[in-house]
């Protein structure tokens, strides 16, 4: 019943860690050839800061991510928010939950 919902949530989660993850390598391998070839410091900052906006774009669509039972945020509130929640913060769904069975 709620195999929908919770594939949108591993698609976003991966999305997160992979933009996370891959900063410090993305960065130098972009960066790098790039100020080589120009002879400037200002490609590196620029891609680190398109980095690091993508990461915050990709927390932010992980943290309102919604309940696929309740439909409200699954792991935020309007004064909190806890992305890796092991179960929904309004209705108390668990995380990966088929037709109301713990996962």
């Amino acid at each position: 019943m709620y195999e929908n919902g919770w594939t949108e949530y591993r698609r976003r989660y991966r999305q997160f860690f992979a933009v996370f993850l891959s900063y410090v390598p993305g960065v130098f391998l972009v960066s790098v050839p790039v100020m080589w070839l120009s002879g400037s410091e200002t490609p590196v900052y620029l891609v680190a800061g398109a980095w690091m906006l993508a990461a915050v774009v990709t927390w932010v669509r992980l943290s309102t991510f919604r309940c696929p039972r309740c439909t409200k945020w699954f792991a935020a509130g309007w004064y909190f928010n806890n992305p890796l929640a092991r179960r929904c913060v309004h209705c108390a769904l668990p995380k990966w939950a088929t037709d109301g069975q713990t996962v």
